[in-house]
């Protein structure tokens, strides 16, 4: 049995909401100052799971992978002689009777994850020094992301804008993995992992402006598409093994992508551009992990 902590920042999905700007719209305005940009910071997660030895060289591994991650982000206009500072929406759409707000303008945006896998794991070759296995099986994927955009904006449609999207992935398919270690004496050691598995299922993006002032919905876009994803993971770190063998700690370093996914980034701008071909990009994540195995 083994249970990890997961310490990870997301990567490549930042999304750039709003901007500081010299004057509300119009002719004459243009960029003054900071892009409003949220990310993520490093979070926490976990994973846990066990084996079960099938013969002196094969054994059956699951495990259960649980991730999630929150930020909140505001952005105030700029502070210009004479007045004329606000800040201007980036994920607004175009077509939206709206100008920039005086501020603050605030977002918040999570994504989370949830993997669970059985793979049949075979040991190739090993001696009291070393081991190298390769393992098959499946795997189910299910993500989220949610983006929110608050702030009350000017224009013939203007009052307390709230923008938001949602994007929920479900999907599964087949996994193939490659693990070995080498122990350097005194029970230290060095591991590393390689996983890659292709996941199939359909993406659900939803897209709204919402007027709270007037209770009026500005603009709408619900968007399904089946499609195929990868999920790349390597990961390499440190182990130290009891005398008996009976128990194992390690620690290293984590990255995976997600290839081919909607992400809240490229959905914005394909709703901003009513065009939704080619809407793909890559997911990362990528921090420490630290795990305590029981062995016996």
């Amino acid at each position: 049995m083994f249970g990890d902590f997961l310490y990870m920042q997301v990567t490549d999905a930042d999304v750039a909401h709003a901007q500081q700007q010299d004057g509300l719209g119009g002719a004459g305005t243009v960029p003054f100052g900071e892009i409003g940009t949220i990310g993520q910071d490093f979070n926490p997660g976990f994973r846990v799971g066990g084996s079960v030895a099938c013969g002196p060289c094969t054994s059956v591994v699951m495990s259960y992978t649980f991730f999630e991650s929150d930020s909140f982000a505001s952005l105030d206009p700029p502070d210009i002689p004479g007045g004329g500072g606000a800040v201007g929406s980036l994920v607004h759409h175009p077509g939206a009777a709206l100008t920039a707000s005086v501020g603050p303008v605030d977002a918040t945006y999570d994504v989370d994850f949830q993997l669970g896998d059985v793979m049949w794991r075979r040991v190739v070759t090993c001696n009291p020094r070393y081991n190298l296995a390769y393992s098959c099986g499946v795997e189910y994927g299910h993500l989220e992301q949610n983006f929110t955009q608050s702030g009350v904006f000017g224009g013939g449609s203007g009052g307390a804008i709230d923008t938001a999207t949602s994007i929920d992935f479900d999907g599964g398919g087949v996994k193939f993995g490659i693990d070995g270690d080498h122990q350097f004496g005194h029970g230290l050691g060095i591991y590393g992992r390689l996983s890659a598995a292709g996941l199939t299922g359909r993406f659900k993006s939803h897209y709204s402006m919402f007027n709270a002032t007037t209770d009026q919905m500005l603009a709408m876009a619900d968007w399904t598409d089946d499609r195929v994803i990868g999920q790349i993971e390597y990961e390499i770190g440190m182990s130290i093994t009891s005398c008996n063998g009976h128990w194992r700690a390690a620690a290293g370093y984590m990255f995976s992508y997600w290839t081919n996914t909607v992400t809240t980034p490229v959905f914005i701008d394909a709703v901003q551009a009513d065009n939704y071909t080619d809407v793909g990009d890559t997911l990362g994540f990528n921090g420490l992990v630290s795990r305590i195995e029981c062995r016996w």
